[in-house]
């Protein structure tokens, strides 16, 4: 009889086990499926799922039941976003705009009512905000998340507005706020934000698609050490510009 490994911990074992059951799939799956497709107890897969639901790694379709990766597993670690055309295909425009603004770029999904940022490059400003791939924003305070209700089919828009002024109704948010944010954001090219999500911490973004989806390019900027000024002049400017070699690059 084999002996059991006492550093190998079950529990990840089968965490990791529903994730890479969903990235064979390639297809939202239910707790039943999941159940078939790894061997797992139903009570097992039950709890996983739950987990993985509150930690942010899926996401859950109340009317099929069935459950998909979020964009946030891509925090699991760099080399997952190595198979993302997408992300391949900008990253080097981001090295190139952070060099060239010497704040930090980045690019952003949607990830139900937050954005999730696919790949960031460092601004080697001292002052250059920090962020890390796979970092989480609210769609309703980011200049990301902003851009990308301007991009979405007007229909979508509606809906995934109505639910965001729903969840900050529920949690006591701004909801004229966003209201007034996302007006601008549509008479805009580009959205620009200062102190909503944190004082101190404000953005620039513009919306684009790729197919069906859709992405945005963002500079997150210290507002204590970037005026206004710059950010509607220079910043705009030379986020525009790495936008329109983005959209030339797609004919």
């Amino acid at each position: 009889m084999e002996k059991k490994d006492r550093q190998f911990v079950d529990a990840l074992a089968r965490g990791l086990a529903i994730l890479e059951t969903f990235s064979r799939a390639n297809t939202p799956l239910s707790n039943k499926q999941l159940t078939q497709r790894t061997g797992l107890a139903p009570s097992t897969v039950s709890r996983l799922t739950h987990t993985l639901t509150t930690l942010g790694y899926l996401r859950l379709d109340e009317s099929s039941r069935r459950y998909a990766l979020t964009p946030k597993t891509v925090s699991l670690g760099y080399s997952v976003l190595e198979g993302f055309t997408l992300v391949d295909r900008i990253h080097p425009l981001l090295e190139r705009l952070a060099a060239k603004t010497g704040e930090t770029a980045a690019l952003a999904v949607r990830d139900g009512l937050h954005v999730t940022f696919l790949s960031a490059v460092q601004g080697n400003s001292l002052v250059a905000v920090r962020l890390a791939t796979g970092a989480r924003l609210p769609i309703a305070v980011s200049a990301a998340g902003l851009a990308l209700l301007t991009q979405m089919p007007e229909r979508e828009r509606r809906m995934t507005a109505a639910r965001i002024r729903a969840d900050l109704l529920r949690r006591d948010g701004d909801v004229q706020g966003f209201s007034d944010r996302l007006e601008k954001a549509l008479a805009s090219p580009v959205v620009v934000v200062r102190n909503v999500w944190k004082k101190g911490i404000g953005g620039l973004a513009v919306g684009l698609t790729d197919g069906a989806s859709q992405f945005a390019l963002t500079l997150p900027v210290s507002t204590g050490a970037v005026s206004c000024e710059e950010m509607s002049g220079e910043l705009t400017t030379a986020l525009q510009e790495v936008a329109e070699e983005v959209r030339a690059g797609q004919h």
